[in-house]
């Protein structure tokens, strides 16, 4: 068995029993590896508040976004990072990565990376979720650049992703692998049996990347032919809708998973019409929960939801064919129904993260065996 330490963002937590998309990687290779640790690296509070200062802008939220993800926090957190890993590196054979906002590859140790995202992805559709300045840009590629190349093995979550490592950064087509990514949910054991509710479900922080406008006046068009209907908002720290909106229920961030849990099981239906979400794990969960979606025809997310099978997928910010499919499956039991259980058996039968970490086994374990 190879031992295998992890590099992530999670923060203190034992992955054993914390929850976290990231943390859910080290449980599906715990059969495979001894997971000697997992850390992540942190600024010290000086080396925040001296980064908060440099990164100073006027608006609260793009002054957090830029402090968080900037060349400097990229080379504060690999030199960090390296610093542990040196000190420990009798005790692994092979160090995974967990994201590319930092790097520890090239440093005469096997390290493999296992990325949801590139940055060539966000700034090609969503370039404002980027908060840095044009030359910060600039070095950041770089320096992801020189992390992909030097990794001995890459992991993506999606087909998507992978064809970014290599027609966007130039890394070799054998050193990339798309491996999925399991869902956080686990599956009703009855499944799912109601779908008359005429309920549509949105989960997700952030409401403008995520097609909140569209989906507003999408259900406005909705409404006007299932006056009944209601569309349930879920994430959002900001209401946008004003109190009364008919039809409208705002629920904010949820951090109860037996309220939430509950909200999946009301719902007839799971809509994200994102207009850049590189792997919405939501959609996953949804299906776990035998609930079609409803989702945007970009990145990773056709690999997710099958149109026409577990679910149906429309354009980006186009209200008018999101109304027409939400109208067709609140107003189907039968369809949604179809489209429902169809993908609970898509996540029972290729979504999980025991095969994420069976996929991710052999490179690692070669890697290993080269250490």
């Amino acid at each position: 068995m190879y031992r295998l330490i992890g590099i992530d963002t999670e923060g203190a937590a034992d992955f054993r029993t914390a929850r976290g998309r990231n943390l859910s990687v080290y449980r599906a290779l715990d059969g495979y590896a001894q997971i000697v640790d997992r850390f992540t690296p942190a600024l010290t509070n000086w080396s925040q508040y001296a980064n908060y200062a440099l990164s100073f802008r006027p608006h609260p939220r793009h002054w957090k976004g830029v402090a968080n993800l900037n060349p400097r926090t990229f080379r504060a957190q690999s030199a960090l990072a390296l610093q542990r890993l040196k000190a420990q590196r009798p005790d692994f054979d092979v160090a995974l990565q967990i994201f590319g906002m930092f790097s520890v590859a090239g440093h005469g140790f096997p390290v493999a990376l296992y990325l949801d995202n590139t940055m060539a992805l966000t700034l090609q559709h969503y370039p404002q979720w980027n908060p840095m300045s044009r030359r910060e840009r600039q070095d950041w590629l770089l320096l992801e650049q020189d992390a992909y190349h030097a990794a001995d093995l890459l992991f993506t979550m999606s087909e998507a992703v992978r064809q970014s490592v290599i027609d966007d950064y130039g890394v070799p087509a054998q050193k990339v692998v798309a491996v999925g990514a399991g869902a956080n949910f686990t599956l009703d054991e009855v499944g799912k049996q109601e779908y008359g509710q005429q309920t549509a479900l949105f989960v997700a922080y952030e409401f403008g990347r995520n097609g909140g406008a569209t989906l507003l006046e999408a259900w406005r068009l909705v409404r006007q032919q299932l006056p009944e209907a209601r569309l349930q908002i879920v994430g959002p720290r900001q209401r946008v809708v004003p109190p009364g909106t008919p039809g409208v229920e705002w629920f904010g961030p949820v951090k109860d998973r037996g309220q939430l849990r509950q909200l999946f099981q009301d719902a007839t239906l799971f809509v994200l019409p994102s207009i850049f979400n590189p792997f919405p794990h939501v959609l996953r969960e949804a299906m776990a929960m035998g609930l079609p979606c409803v989702s945007t025809a970009h990145a990773a997310i056709p690999e997710i939801v099958t149109d026409g099978l577990n679910g149906s997928l429309v354009p980006v910010g186009d209200p008018d064919a999101l109304a027409q499919t939400l109208l067709s499956l609140l107003s189907q039991p039968a369809l949604a129904r179809r489209y429902g259980q169809a993908g609970r058996d898509t996540v029972a039968q290729a979504m999980s993260w025991a095969q994420v970490g069976a996929a991710m086994t052999p490179g690692l374990a070669a890697l290993a065996a080269r250490s």
